[in-house]
């Protein structure tokens, strides 16, 4: 008899139930549609898990478990070829402790100024990223060149951002920086930051798709240098400053946006700053090429404004250097001063104004 347990326990059906076994132990685990390679549990060292993936070359997934991973210091990720994937945004979540002087999550060399590699393929999703909230410095004590930011991308490409949530950032809340190019902001909440809620800063094409930018200190969204991105389907709403903040921006696309309820301007086009006391521009460094298509601005304090100087204008152009093609404005009058001496730099094509429609009547719009 217990011959014929063994031949029994060894036939297909022990097989494949060994198989289901070994498949549920296996540190390749699926969670949405998604495969990962590790799993990190809110009380292991998420640090600890990214320092370990292979350095092969292969692409490797990381995914965190529900729950709320309390951070004493930032988490890097140096590498390419890395996915960090939580649940939801709402149920997983990086916090950094209160008060502390550090970004939550850098995405590429965070030891040095100048970063000494480019990163590749990286994507983050799914995560809830609280900063510190308020401390003495805007940047890193130890490491002066890093601020204080939710989510830092220093030199990457091909990069997304994607279905996270930023909010209590002491610095940007998502910043990239170093020339990072082909950058995929998607469907992102970002809110509460104590500067700018994104900030680009000499960003190559850059893609900024469907996110709600909200109740930030500073602008919704600035640039200091960018070219061939999107912004496109946004909400920008309710910032301290400027909706968008635009610094030698060029050749980019703005469509169907609506930017309500800012400060400043829902759109500030402007130069790169060399002196801030007085103001003056690099030469030549006026926002220029840039086209702004079916936006609707709503109740901030000017629809477009210019600012430019002698160094950086619109004159020498054939026509306006931008445009504004099919805008809406509603209670935004257009702000360009000195247009006389340097030029007009926006056209509009088709935009149309709306100052008899009420702020309620737009909100249910």
């Amino acid at each position: 008899m217990a011959g014929a347990g063994a031949i029994r326990r060894t036939g297909p059906r022990f097989v494949v139930i060994m198989l289901v076994l070994l498949a549920l132990s296996s540190p390749v685990w699926a969670d949405d549609g998604g495969q990962c390679n590790r799993r990190v549990a809110t009380g292991d060292d998420v640090q600890l898990a990214l320092d370990g993936l292979p350095d092969n070359g292969s692409h490797q997934t990381v995914c965190l478990d529900a729950g709320t991973f309390h951070l004493q210091d930032m988490v890097t990720l140096e590498r390419s070829n890395v996915t960090l994937r939580g649940v939801g945004a709402e149920k997983t979540i990086l916090q950094m402790a209160a008060g502390t002087s550090s970004p939550v999550l850098v995405l590429g060399d965070a030891r040095h100024q100048q970063p000494g590699h480019l990163i590749k393929q990286v994507t983050v999703e799914g995560l809830g990223i609280r900063g510190g909230g308020h401390s003495d410095s805007e940047f890193r004590p130890d490491r002066p060149y890093l601020s204080n930011s939710g989510l830092i991308v220093r030199r990457g490409e091909r990069v997304t951002l994607r279905n996270l949530d930023l909010n209590d950032c002491r610095s940007a809340c998502l910043l990239t920086e170093y020339h990072s190019r082909d950058v995929l902001m998607e469907n992102n909440h970002v809110s509460g930051a104590q500067w700018d809620g994104i900030s680009l800063n000499r960003a190559g094409p850059t893609r900024i798709i469907g996110n709600t930018i909200e109740n930030n200190t500073a602008a919704g969204i600035t640039v200091e240098f960018m070219e061939a991105g999107e912004v496109v389907n946004n909400l920008i709403a309710n910032n301290g400053s400027h909706g968008l903040y635009l610094a030698d921006a060029e050749h980019n696309r703005f469509e169907r946006n609506v930017i309500r309820a800012n400060a400043g301007a829902g759109v500030f086009l402007t130069c790169s700053v060399r002196d801030r006391d007085p103001v003056l521009c690099w030469d030549n460094s006026f926002s220029q090429d840039n086209t702004f298509v079916d936006n609707r601005f709503e109740h901030n304090r000017f629809g477009f404004q210019v600012a430019v100087d002698k160094a950086a204008n619109c004159l020498g152009f054939p026509s306006p250097p931008n445009v504004s093609r099919g805008d809406t404005f509603v209670g935004n009058p257009n702000h360009e001063p000195v247009w006389e001496q340097y030029g007009h730099c926006l056209a509009y094509d088709g935009s149309i104004t709306l100052e008899n429609v009420s702020q309620t009547e737009s909100a249910v719009r």
